[in-house]
Formats: C-alpha cells, structure tokens, sequence
C-alpha cells in the first residue's frame, strides 16, 4: 500500500507539473494573441482615418456605384465590387478613397480599361457570391481576340481566381477557448492523456502562426493600395476626355490616346492643341 501511495503521489505531483507547464506556455500565447489583436485593431483604425480623409466614411456593400467604362457606364453595388477582399478593385471601391477618384461629368467614377473585360469581372465578383464554384468557370473565358486584355485586367485589379471569403475567417484563440481547454484538462486524467499538452499547446501555436501570416497580410495589402491608389489618381482631371466616333461616345485618357508617341492621336490630342480646339469638352470632376 505504502508502494501504491508513493505511485499516487508521484502521479499527481507529475500532473501538477504538466499543468503549471501548460498554463505558463498558455500565458505567453496569451500576450502574443493581445499584440496580434492590437495591430489588428490599428490596421483597422488606419483604414478608417483613410477614409475619413480620402473617402467615405458611410459606404455600404448595399451601394449602388456607376462606372465610365471607355464611355459605357455599369452599374454594380460596392458588396460584389469588394467581394475578394486584399484585392486592388476592392481598394478601389471599398470607400476609402472616394474622394480622389476621377470622375467624368456626370458624377461617374471613370476607369480606363475595356468595357466588356470589366463587365466579365463584375459577372465574376457577382457569380462568386451566389453560385456554385463549378459554375463560375465560364467567366473567366471571353473572345480569344479579349483574351489577353482580359487576363491583363485580372492582373491589374489583382482578381483571384479562386473564391476569396468576403470576411477574413478567425483562427485565433480566444481566452475563452483557452480557459476551456484547461478546464476540460483538469476534468479527468483519462480525458486529458487522450488530448495531451502538446496537442492542445501546438494547435494554439498553429492558429497564432496563421493569424501573424494574416496581420502581415494585411499589411502588405493596405502598402499595396496606397501606392495603387496614388497611381490611379495621379493624373490630371484635364486628361480623361469625350468624344464621339461614328455616333458612338467614347471616353478615355488623352495619356492612353498618345502613347504611341509622334502618331495622328498623338497630335491631336497633344497638351498644346487639345485645349484650344474642344474647350467645350466636358472634364471630370474630381
């Protein structure tokens, strides 16, 4: 009997250990999880101060935005437009830069892409939403003479071709996740050799490992935008032009009209020339 208690005690003694062990390395993922949902929390402050001077602190996925696409205007709500978040057509029109994106005279936001590629990726973003993943294939196909420009526009607006969640999926541990796994270790021996310290212990590290890789993420994606965003309205409003070809109007940027230097649309849409022949062209609001 005597053997048996010195086994008992040196059971429990080794049990104390383990769960002293347990809670230490529990403490220290603790303060990791404070400083990931710290930087989180002004990642997301940072973003609003953004819209608060460069955009619109009030936009909703339920908004309905109108595009010049070349002179064609479409129509979608900001939710399809921001569907796959990290993504530069969701900086574009998440709200936080409102404000500096150029507009044509109608109040439209005016981009300067291939009408019928972005309106295949607005069939995308919404297909994505409400359809199946094996039905979504088919917008991802136009006609082989599009094709390029159309992969080209994928690339610039960064647009996945996988479903991308609208909202980043929580993978950390809270406390309360953390205080119920000790509670269930201390319920039962038995139950606890099954679910072992370093099994719980490493699966806390796994998800504090993917919510760093996500912070990062994030980061990156936010200095990405920045940059796109300056890029995007780093023209002058003078540059986006209307003008009618056959009956059709068209709208562009007089830069994308010339860049083929010493041609026919280089001249006549030359700084000097343009001015003085279509003063009563409409120009942008900005």
């Amino acid at each position: 009997m005597e053997a048996l208690g010195g086994e008992i005690k040196e059971r429990e003694k080794a049990w104390e250990d383990l769960i002293s062990n347990y809670e230490q390395k529990v403490h220290i993922l603790g303060k990791v999880l404070e400083e990931i949902n710290k930087e989180f929390e002004e990642l997301e402050i940072k973003k609003a101060n953004l819209a608060a001077k460069h955009g619109d602190t009030t936009a909703d996925e339920s908004d309905l935005i109108q595009i010049n696409e070349g002179g064609r205007v479409i129509t979608a709500r900001r939710g399809t437009l921001t569907y796959q978040k990290g993504t530069m057509i969701e900086a574009l029109f998440g709200g936080r830069w409102g404000k500096e994106i150029h507009r044509d005279g109608f109040g439209h936001i005016f981009l300067d892409a291939n009408p019928e590629c972005f309106q295949r990726i607005v069939n995308y973003l919404s297909a994505l939403k409400h359809s199946l993943e094996d039905e979504i294939s088919q917008y991802l196909n136009t006609d082989r003479d599009l094709q390029l420009i159309f992969d080209r526009t994928l690339t610039y607006f960064e647009i996945k071709q996988t479903p991308l969640s609208t909202k980043i999926p929580s993978t950390l541990v809270t406390k309360k996740d953390r205080q119920q796994s000790s509670t269930k270790c201390l319920q039962t021996t038995q139950q606890t050799q099954k679910i072992t310290q370093p099994k719980i212990h490493g699966r806390e590290q796994k998800s504090l490992k993917t919510s760093k890789e996500e912070l990062q993420r994030s980061k990156r994606n936010l200095g990405k935008e920045q940059g796109f965003m300056h890029s995007v309205c780093a023209q002058s409003p003078n540059d986006i032009v209307n003008f009618d070809v056959r009956g059709t109007m068209m709208t562009a940027k007089r830069s994308t009209l010339r860049i083929f230097k010493d041609s026919r649309l280089d001249r006549q849409f030359d700084d000097d020339v343009w001015p003085g022949k279509h003063g009563g062209t409409p120009s942008i609001e900005k």
